[in-house]
């Protein structure tokens, strides 16, 4: 599972061009007993066509009609267009580093992750912002910024 897990991983990171999108839709039909694989490298061909029209369109006049490439191209197209677009991400806090923000919690060893900036409120002793370091023994460790 967590060779899958990797090799999914390293699909979905890599930059899909042009040049490879057919040959890499033809990759993921000829896998297709690879779920994982497979599913990474379609979703990478559908949102590579979803977010590059005018390069999809390239394709489609470089290809000749009624070739195995253009067969390929036309299920890609299909597929895209019942898939729905991946939706990305929340976006994570700048200072807490999570995602809803944790505004007004308190810093706790489920929610500590290294290098938020926390206000200590309960101490005025220490006014402004402070960066987690790391968790040592459960006590945390900061930096100060005065």
């Amino acid at each position: 599972e967590l060779l899958k897990d990797s090799v999914t991983q390293e699909v979905s990171s890599r930059k899909m061009v042009t040049e490879k999108v057919i040959e890499a839709a033809q990759v993921a039909e000829l896998n297709v007993h690879l779920e994982k694989f497979a599913s990474a490298v379609f979703d990478k061909c559908t949102s590579f066509v979803r977010d590059n029209p005018k390069s999809v369109f390239q394709i489609f006049d470089d290809e000749e009609a009624g070739e195995e490439r253009s067969y390929t191209l036309h299920r890609l197209m299909a597929r895209t267009n019942r898939t729905e677009p991946k939706q990305p991400p929340p976006p994570i806090c700048d200072k807490c580093k999570h995602e809803p923000c944790l505004h007004g919690e308190v810093l706790t060893e489920n929610n500590f992750v290294a290098g938020a900036l926390i206000c200590y409120i309960s101490n005025p002793s220490f006014p402004g912002l402070r960066k987690t370091i790391r968790k040592i023994d459960g006590h945390f460790v900061y930096s100060y910024n005065q």
